[in-house]
Parts: structure tokens; sequence; C-alpha cells
């Protein structure tokens, strides 16, 4: 009661609660992509500086954010599922948010392709290895029948803009595409071959984690940077506008169609309660090529006891009724 009473006073304030001194918190968001949304709004409409911290969020991908995170470079990270291999190669990392737990992707091609069978011999392009595009690509030729190194090739080209331009220049057949860069495929004259986010695939396209060391040692900052990101995808539920303004700034687009199709696209697979999906953790596991993930089990990866927390104690319920 006393801390959803304290919660209720502190909503209505805009101001640090805790103290004048705010906290540096070094984070990160995996990909120039929508889905990392709560992220930007979190730190430009000065939700996180409310919460006591003062953010600086950095472009750092798949490839080197688990360093980083371990190196101590950055306190969170916001990415995508290579938590799950670097928890399986030993490292002291858990997920403790879901951001989007499903894919929001579709597969574009050239127009000539057919099926999914038509990828064999060809190349697929996605960001980098083990990122949620390159886990896609993977999915969807298993599902086509196709081996990734041997019938067809994945290649990683960095962002997902590269992806689409790769397509056009016929660099890659087809690619692993996210909203607004699916608009611009569809501009372009290329073809949506599969339609990903149908398939309602569970796996961790963006998370929210950090070392078993700081849940640990810093359980208060954690539990804060929580309450803010609840109340940043609660803003982005209400002030669709101001939100789009901030996407426009960090994915640098100026269209408003971009802009309406990221936000549409993403808004259904932002949850209220964002807790880690064990099912989504599930998938990852069963993709791993790491010997560990046969004996895995998803619950090895996730604390969503401050989720739970939050949720147990009304104060995401507060937050929705603001």
């Amino acid at each position: 009661m006393l801390f959803a009473i304290a919660a209720f006073l502190f909503l209505l304030c805009g101001y640090n609660l805790w103290g004048a001194e705010p906290v540096e918190l070094k984070i990160n968001y995996g990909a120039v992509s929508a889905a990392y949304s709560p992220v930007w709004i979190g730190h430009e409409e000065g939700i996180f500086a409310k919460y006591g911290f003062k953010t600086d969020p950095k472009l750092i991908g798949a490839a080197t954010e688990v360093q980083a995170l371990l190196g101590g470079s950055l306190d969170i990270v916001n990415g995508g599922p290579e938590l799950v291999d670097a928890r399986l190669q030993g490292a002291d990392v858990f997920y403790v948010a879901g951001m989007v737990n499903r894919f929001v992707f579709s597969l574009y091609s050239r127009p000539d392709l057919q099926k999914l069978a038509d990828l064999k011999g060809k190349a697929i392009g996605a960001t980098q290895p083990n990122s949620s595009t390159d886990f896609a690509s993977r999915i969807l030729l298993k599902e086509a029948g196709l081996i990734p190194g041997k019938d067809s090739q994945i290649l990683y080209v960095k962002g997902v803009p590269e992806i689409l331009a790769a397509i056009i220049q016929g660099t890659v057949a087809a690619g692993i595409l996210s909203p607004p860069t699916t608009l611009k495929a569809r501009q372009a004259g290329l073809k949506e071959l599969v339609n990903i986010t149908e398939k309602n695939i569970p796996v961790i396209q963006a998370g929210v984690g950090t070392t078993g060391a700081f849940i640990k040692n810093h359980p208060d900052l954690l539990k804060r940077y929580l309450q803010a990101y609840v109340e940043a995808l609660k803003f982005i539920r209400s002030e669709p506008a101001k939100t789009k303004k901030v996407i426009a700034k960090f994915t640098k687009t100026t269209s408003q169609d971009d802009l309406d199709e990221s936000y549409r696209s993403f808004l259904v697979a932002w949850e209220k309660s964002p807790y880690v999906s064990t099912a989504a953790i599930q998938t990852l596991i069963d993709f791993s090529q790491h010997p560990a993930a046969k004996s895995a089990k998803p619950n090895q990866f996730i604390d969503n006891a401050f989720i739970a927390e939050l949720e147990r104690s009304g104060f995401i319920e507060q937050v929705y009724r603001q």
C-alpha cells in the first residue's frame, strides 16, 4: 500500500525524487529500429531523468553489446536475442524485461522469387550474427528445408537499411526487414515473400538485460529503470504524435508514411506488463548451436521478479490510469 501511494505521488511529479545528483546509467539500443522506441522515449521525454538517471543511449548492436555489458561499458542492455548464447557460454547475464517478444519482421525479395524454397543457392540478408534478423533468417530457412551455410548463405550487412540496399543491388536475393523499411521495400517494387509478424513466432526481438552482479548489487537502480520503462510504454500509447517525432529523430526518417507504419506495427507488440516470455526464450534455445542448449531451460535466462513486483504492487496499473 505504501509503495502504491508513493508511486501515485511520484507520478504526479515531474522531477527527480532521488536527490539532486542523477545517477549516470550507461544504456544502449540494439538497432535503428522503432522496436527500441521505449528507450528513446525514456531519454527524450525526460522519463529516465524523472526517475533519477542521467542517460545517453548509444547505438551498440548484437556484435558488441554483450562484451560492453560484461566489460562495464554498459549497465543495462536494450538488445536482441544474443544474451541466450552469451549465458550458455558462461556469461552472468539475464533478461529482466521483454520489449518485443515476437518478430515484427517481413522477408522481402526480388519480384521473381515465389516461395521460400526459391532461396536455395541464394543469399539472404541479415544485420549481424546472433541478431534478431539472423535468427529470423535461420527459422525461415529451416521451415523451407534449407540449411544455412549449405543450401543458402546468410550475408551480414550491418543494418536493416543496408539489407534493403543489398536486395535492390542484387547482392542478396532476399532479406529480413522491419518497419519502416518494409514500406520502402514495397515502394521499390520488392515482394513480401513472408509476413513473419503474422506467424506470431515467440522470440526476443528486443529485450532488456543486465548482469547477475548488477541485479544483486543495484536492485534499486534496476527497479527504477524498469519503472521508467513502463512509464515510457504508457507514453507511447497515449502520445502517438510525440512518439513519432522521437522515432523520426533516431531513425532519421522524415516520411510521415514511414513513421505511421513503424508506430502501427510495433504498438501491438509492446506489452503493458513487459514480462520476458519463456516461449520466446525457448525458441532461441532451440536454435542455439551451443552444446549446453540441449539441457537448458528458459528460466535459466530470465529474472521477471522486478516486473512481477511492479505489477503486484499496483504500480503498472497506476501508470496506465494517468
